[in-house]
């Protein structure tokens, strides 16, 4: 009961337009309803939280850590949401440690989420809004090539080898980073 009747007032408060302190409280009790128990609670949070994502997402951004966690939870809807959330909140300053964490968690993920995982990751990692450097962008890409290589849409690999042919002064380094790549370990026993 109490809990709804938070829900309810968290729904009124980003209803109203000019009150960015009540606003940002609504935006914490979403935060703490990310962390419940309860599923349900859960997934309702992750969609008032996009939509406080559209008023304020400097208040958001303070919940990227719990969203992160929601990204591993069991419940598949409750994952999609959050990976929905994590894509819209990435920007200039966060990318890198975003999809650090991403890539890191698709070691770990389970075959029927991983795709949609990995076209995400893929997907942050080709926008030119927030690629750091081209070769921050072999780097990541070839972790997501080791890890979910068989998720990785065609179009990701053009977009991937446009990137290496259009830079010329990164191919020796392209070369070395690939050759790494193709004899370690884990790729060795595919081929084996």
């Amino acid at each position: 009961m109490q809990n709804a009747i938070l829900y309810e007032c968290v729904q009124t408060i980003m209803s109203i337009e000019e009150n960015g302190g009540l606003r940002v409280l609504a935006i914490n009790i979403l935060g703490k309803f990310l962390s419940n128990r309860d599923n349900n609670i859960r997934f309702l949070s992750t969609v008032l939280v996009s939509e406080a994502l559209t008023v304020d997402s400097k208040a958001v951004q303070r919940h990227r850590a719990t969203i992160l966690e929601c990204v591993k939870d069991s419940d598949a809807s409750i994952q999609r949401r959050a990976l929905e959330l994590i894509y819209l909140l990435v920007n200039v300053n966060n990318v890198k440690p975003l999809a650090k964490e991403l890539i890191e968690y698709l070691e770990v993920r389970e075959q029927d989420f991983k795709g949609v995982l990995t076209a995400k990751i893929c997907s942050i990692e080709r926008s030119k809004l927030f690629a750091p450097e081209k070769i921050w962008y072999i780097d990541q890409m070839l972790k997501v090539l080791s890890e979910a290589g068989n998720y990785v849409k065609d179009d990701v690999w053009h977009a991937l080898i446009v990137v290496i042919t259009n830079a010329p002064d990164l191919h020796g380094y392209t070369v070395r980073a690939f050759y790494a790549f193709l004899t370690s370990s884990k790729m060795l026993t595919l081929v084996l």
